[in-house]
């Protein structure tokens, strides 16, 4: 699933599409879109002009003067933005055509992903709902400690939403093996000192994974979303059996409250029955 990094990555890419006009829209299948607007899609979105490109948590938003795009890749959603339509990748779900020739692709062959069309973001399920974005200015180590009194483990605390927008499984796996902290811990066990570690640990991986993700890529058309080997940077994430890159011993999978979870036991004090 595209997480923060990747959303951020895929947000500069597509910024082409700021100031290009909708043709028009090719729907493969249905339940993707979510209209908050009375009419078809084709209707709603055809001869509108994308002002600006942001992201809020994981959903990558295109406003317009009417109308905003909201689009949540969810598992497997990958967007490719390409000047040709002669062809639409594998498991192209919707297609969108602008007047300069660009088009966007959305493929998804989960068919999981959504695109909400609303006039107001406030109506999109859960988004009213987004915790503090990491690379906000109020995401402070004063504010990260207040979220510390959750009894709950710290992975679960990390990958919730309602707290903190946009990170999940792959990069809290990344942030606690950086801060060299057990993910079944309690966060409200962490000491002072252990919960500076994590918070600056979420800043400097989410900041590296831009950087590495970008690196990557360079060269690509605009739009390439990034695929398993943009992520051949991670440390212990997707790693399980492979040597820890601090202390040589073996990576394992454990389960966190359900979760599949990637650490160093050496490292991150993890036991095991």
């Amino acid at each position: 699933m595209p997480e923060l990094p990747d959303l951020e990555v895929l947000r500069k890419r597509v910024h082409i599409l700021v100031g290009d006009t909708i043709s028009s829209v090719d729907i493969f299948f249905p339940l993707t879109i979510r209209m908050f607007i009375e009419g078809t899609p084709q209707e709603i979105l055809t001869g509108k002009k994308i002002d600006a490109i942001s992201r809020r948590g994981k959903f990558l938003i295109f406003h317009t003067s009417q109308v905003n795009i909201a689009m949540n890749l969810m598992l497997t959603g990958r967007i490719t933005v390409e000047h040709s339509s002669d062809h639409n990748p594998r498991n192209t779900v919707v297609r969108i055509v602008f007047e300069s020739g660009n088009v966007l692709y959305f493929a998804d062959y989960k068919k999981m992903g959504k695109i909400y069309v609303t006039t107001t973001l406030e109506e999109i399920p859960g988004f009213t709902e987004l915790g503090m974005e990491p690379f906000s200015d109020d995401f402070t180590l004063s504010y990260f400690t207040a979220l510390c009194t959750d009894t709950r483990p710290i992975k679960l605390m990390l990958t919730d939403q309602h707290l903190i927008a946009g990170i999940g499984n792959s990069y809290v796996d990344e942030i606690l093996f950086d801060a060299k902290i057990n993910p079944r811990k309690k966060a409200a066990s962490l000491t002072e000192r252990e919960i500076e570690m994590v918070y600056d640990s979420t800043v400097s991986v989410l900041c590296n994974g831009i950087f590495q993700i970008e690196n990557r890529l360079k060269g690509e058309g605009n739009g390439k979303e990034s695929g398993k080997e943009a992520h051949d940077f991670f440390n212990v994430h997707g790693k399980k059996g492979q040597p820890c890159p601090c202390c040589g011993n073996t990576l394992r999978e454990i389960s966190v409250s359900g979760r599949s979870t990637h650490v160093c036991p050496h490292c991150q004090e993890v036991t095991f029955p």
